[in-house]
């Protein structure tokens, strides 16, 4: 009888280590899971298991705090899902980081005019807020922004009313491409989508730019159309364009200023440039041009002679991301690819 008895206490006994054991397997797996650092995003998406993966979102910690061009800190509780912003030129932005804006300025005229939207039209509706020069905060109300960003020295005046609103991100107008795409990306969680989209972009100038070297010894007029159909220089540190180390490295023509400038038909014909990119709305432009073509001294350029006179869409102008990258499919057409 003890006999049975210590063996059925033996038993007890291992039966109750290989239970413990059991347990003790079961509750050291999830740390080992933690230390994969995989979690499920808002999203619904694994993420974390490889961070070298760009193809996923970058979602980040929130809250998060932003600094923007006007030295405000932004604290954004949780990712923004409706994105509001009061100057089309930011629609390039997001729509390039993959996140469309809910509403923006000018937002009908835009999707319809811009080259750099082009690709873009009729995949998101976007809620037009009107022309920028006018804020209407009613309608900015009505779409229940997440988030409002537009550009330094915008809205000096309505900046309470609007940050009653949502948070507002003001971006440097003379930011380059890169370091607005940063911000944009900053504001929804999607840094390493911009890292990989600035990456490429370098990645086209520097292609382009090695396929241009046909014509280094050719110069570039950039211009503009001012109002009373007169070309103005869009100028050398307005644009990447001339820009040797980060742009496509242009030659200029003798005389082309540094900053913007008006100028005449006969300046125009001082520098005589090889090319004339004249980067505004091809209908404004054409017209001007039109304007000018009975005159001796229009007929008298080497870009005019040699039917070298481009026209690049205005939206161009804006340098965003999209405008780089535009550009840079626009200047490969001369290289005949």
């Amino acid at each position: 009888m003890n006999r049975w008895i210590g063996l059925l206490v033996s038993l007890v006994i291992l039966t109750t280590i290989l239970a413990g054991c059991s347990g003790t397997s079961t509750n050291t797996s999830a740390p080992a899971t933690a230390a994969n650092d995989t979690k499920v995003n808002e999203s619904g998406e694994t993420a974390g298991a490889n961070t070298s993966d760009t193809s996923k979102p970058d979602t980040g910690t929130w809250p998060r705090t932003i600094t923007d061009a006007a030295g405000h800190e932004i604290v954004l509780q949780e990712r923004p899902e409706r994105i509001a912003v009061l100057h089309p030129l930011y629609m390039d932005y997001f729509f390039a980081l993959g996140t469309p804006p809910i509403a923006s300025g000018s937002a009908e005229s835009a999707l319809k005019d811009f080259a750099t939207l082009q690709p873009y039209a009729g995949t998101a509706e976007i809620i037009d807020l009107g022309s920028g020069r006018d804020l209407n905060l009613e309608a900015i109300m009505a779409t229940s922004p997440d988030v409002i960003v537009t550009f330094k020295g915008h809205i000096d005046a309505n900046y309470d009313e609007l940050s009653k609103i949502a948070p507002v991100v003001q971006i440097d107008y003379g930011d380059t491409w890169e370091q607005a795409t940063m911000l944009c990306a900053q504001i929804i969680g999607k840094e390493r989508e911009a890292e990989q989209l600035i990456q490429d972009t370098r990645a086209m100038i520097a292609k382009t730019k090695e396929k241009l070297s046909d014509l280094k010894d050719k110069s570039f007029a950039l211009l503009r159309v001012d109002s009373k159909a007169n070309f103005t220089a869009q100028g050398v540190k307005n644009t990447v364009y001339y820009n040797e180390a980060t742009g496509f490295g242009l030659l200029k023509p003798e005389k082309y200023p540094e900053d913007s400038q008006t100028l005449s038909l006969e300046a125009l014909s001082e520098m005589n440039p090889d090319y004339i990119i004249i980067q505004h709305d091809p209908r404004v432009a054409e017209a001007a041009v039109q304007e000018k073509e009975t005159m001796a001294v229009w007929k008298s350029l080497k870009a005019v002679k040699n039917d070298h006179v481009l026209f690049f869409d205005g939206s161009l102008n804006s340098g965003s991301v999209l405008a780089i990258r535009l550009a840079a499919d626009e200047f490969m057409k001369l290289t005949g690819e």
